[in-house]
């Protein structure tokens, strides 16, 4: 019996090793061993449990945790693990079970109360997982998605309580009694501090409902608090909007339920109080009335059919639209932005091929070119790389007028930037085959890649020989113009002011990371300098012809000819130029345009230094 036990501890020595170095496979049969030879010691079992967990081999990881817990029935990281791997087979009462005793055991590990509340969620234990979400972030306010799941199962909980509370904050009730949420509240400890913190982090994260209790819990306790009170009256009233922007969509489709837009306005107003759910079959409805029509466009769309998982539903629909119009190459380009998103990615690209084969068949007839043999595109020959509200939209667009250029079936398709894992051959499908022997370019436009870290490199390494195109417009108007369009997709919920405070207090806190992964940036993507200086550092200058939006904006046609001598291509006038982005929003106070007026300065004029241009930005 000794050597047995040497011998397992070989073999336990062995699967740590192999474990430490990824080779989950190999560690769990040398786990299995040591557990063979020493069938009563429970951590073989545990360590077994685990890396099986790690392996997603469920029934196996639930055996070896369940038999470490007959040997130690008081360590609770096999309960948690044991849990952990029931959940994912979809017994939620035997994984709640375990989570318990994970947490009587260990009371202070936050995955446990996290992974018991999305096991309650999923049982639609509303309350309980709102208690379980709660002791999580108490233990650990920055785990990933918490404040979403914990508003979300606050949300679904408390439907008429938070109709009394805006009843009681809106101007116009009459309701005057004081609202209680001991119920609401009675898994917590009375805490106003903690509840005024968990009020902030919920609408920072846009979940009001949950925002709305704390806050409400807060003055419960200390009535007289006035930023509390504050904070809660701002989000009564934009739930209050919310609530009549939803019921006016509901409206709008019983006055009209054959409109696709009707259902499509409806998913974004559901959206915007994450309603998923419901977003996804308003946007699901949406496709099946109108399916002939360019929805790979609406990012919000695929974002809510991915979380829902109702992607498989987004790709049948795109099927039977192809059944019934096989010649238009919409459903063919949705088809491949559902296909991608399932990371099905030969089958995007065949999708995305034969619609930039059918576009270009179109492009050509109308141009009334004659059809030659149409070769696939090896590179791009000239890319718009910035910057974000800056014209590029425009730009683009009467580039794409001019007979000798064939656009791709996306102006933006993002490759160098955020979909680089997609590979080289998917980013090539999205452009159009060119008729053999014929003299045509093609190009993008992504805003995305001037202020992205890699994209320099990386298109520098692939197509070193590429044309690009940048314009850059007064950093002022462009920083107001992006926080006014943020806040018309609902991917901003703070004021302008909170939303510059916050993000200068990111940049002096790490100065060398300057685009951040939070929403916004609007300083940073007004830096220019900065991002100019790395795309040279790659690039010689006469590949990269850098405009001033304003002369564009003024002085178009006289810019355009200037973009085409610059790609190559004669001259050719488009007899009106119109604004393809329009943006309208209200004016920022005078004090803070000033303010941000003097804090560009300095990055101004190292720009205009850096490249020996004026732009006489004020």
């Amino acid at each position: 019996m000794c050597e047995d036990y040497s011998q397992a501890e070989v073999y336990d020595k062995l699967g740590d090793a192999l474990q430490e170095k990824g080779e989950f496979q190999e560690a769990a049969i040398a786990y299995d061993r040591a557990s063979q030879l020493s069938p009563k010691v429970s951590w073989y079992f545990h360590k077994l449990g685990d890396v099986l967990v790690k392996q997603k081999k469920w029934l196996e990881a639930i055996e070896a945790n369940r038999r470490a817990i007959e040997l130690k029935p008081d360590f609770s990281w096999s309960y948690h693990n044991l849990g952990y791997a029931l959940l994912k087979q979809e017994q939620w009462n035997e994984a709640v079970a375990a989570y318990r005793k994970a947490i009587e055991l260990n009371p202070n590990f936050s995955w446990s109360y996290y992974n018991l509340g999305d096991a309650l969620a999923l049982m639609q234990e509303w309350d309980e997982a709102s208690a379980a979400y709660f002791r999580a972030v108490a233990v650990d306010p920055n785990l990933p998605g918490i404040y979403e799941k914990f508003g979300d199962a606050l949300r679904q909980r408390s439907e008429f309580g938070l109709e009394q509370a805006i009843n009681y904050y809106h101007p116009n009730s009459e309701q005057k009694s004081r609202l209680s949420y001991t119920n609401l509240l009675s898994f917590v400890t009375p805490d106003p501090e903690l509840y005024s913190q968990l009020g902030n982090a919920l609408a920072k994260h846009n979940q009001l409902e949950g925002a709305i209790i704390f806050y409400q819990a807060t003055l419960e306790i200390q009535p007289d608090n006035a930023d509390v009170s504050k904070e809660l009256e701002r989000l009564l009233k934009k739930k209050n909007e919310l609530d009549i922007e939803l019921n006016s969509c509901r409206r709008a489709i019983r006055e009209n339920p054959d409109s696709c837009w009707s259902y499509y306005n409806l998913g974004v107003a559901l959206t915007r109080q994450y309603k998923d759910d419901e977003a996804a079959a308003a946007f699901l409805h949406a496709m099946e009335l109108h399916p002939d029509f360019h929805w790979w466009f609406y990012y919000n769309l695929w974002e809510v059919f991915a979380k829902q998982g109702k992607l498989e539903q987004a790709v049948s629909l795109c099927h039977r639209a192809i059944e019934i119009k096989p010649d238009s190459f919409w459903p063919y380009l949705n088809l491949g932005e559902a296909l991608t998103r399932q990371n099905k990615l030969d089958e995007a690209i065949a999708c995305y091929q034969t619609a930039t084969y059918k576009q270009t068949l179109i492009l050509l007839a109308g141009s009334g070119q004659e059809q030659k043999k149409l070769e696939p595109v090896q590179a791009p020959d000239f890319i718009i790389i910035g910057s974000q509200r800056c014209g590029t939209t425009s730009l683009y667009s009467y580039l794409t007028q001019h007979p000798q250029i064939l656009s791709p079936i996306k102006k933006e398709v993002d490759f160098w930037s955020w979909h680089f894992n997609r590979g080289i051959d998917w980013y090539l499908s999205h452009f159009p085959p060119l008729p053999q022997g014929q003299h045509f370019l093609t190009g993008e436009a992504s805003p995305s890649y001037l202020d992205y870290r890699d994209a320099g490199q990386r298109l520098f390494n692939t197509f070193p020989k590429v044309k690009l195109i940048v314009l850059l417009r007064n950093p002022v108007d462009r920083a107001i113009s992006q926080y006014y369009r943020w806040v018309s997709l609902n991917w901003e919920n703070r004021s302008f002011e909170e939303a510059i405070a916050d993000e200068v207090e990111r940049l002096e806190n790490n100065p060398d990371y300057i685009i951040g992964e939070e929403p916004g940036n609007y300083l940073a993507r007004g830096m220019y300098v900065e991002f100019i200086k790395k795309w040279l550092e790659l690039f010689p200058r006469e590949q990269l012809l850098i405009l001033r939006s304003e002369d564009f904006y003024e002085h178009t046609a006289v810019v355009m000819k200037q973009v085409l001598e610059f790609v190559g291509l004669p001259e050719y006038y488009i007899s009106e130029y119109a604004n393809y982005n329009p943006g309208f929003y209200p004016s920022v106070s005078e004090s803070m345009r000033s303010w941000l007026s003097n804090y560009f300065c300095p990055y101004n004029q190292q720009l205009e230094d850096f490249l020996g241009i004026k732009f006489n930005w004020k």
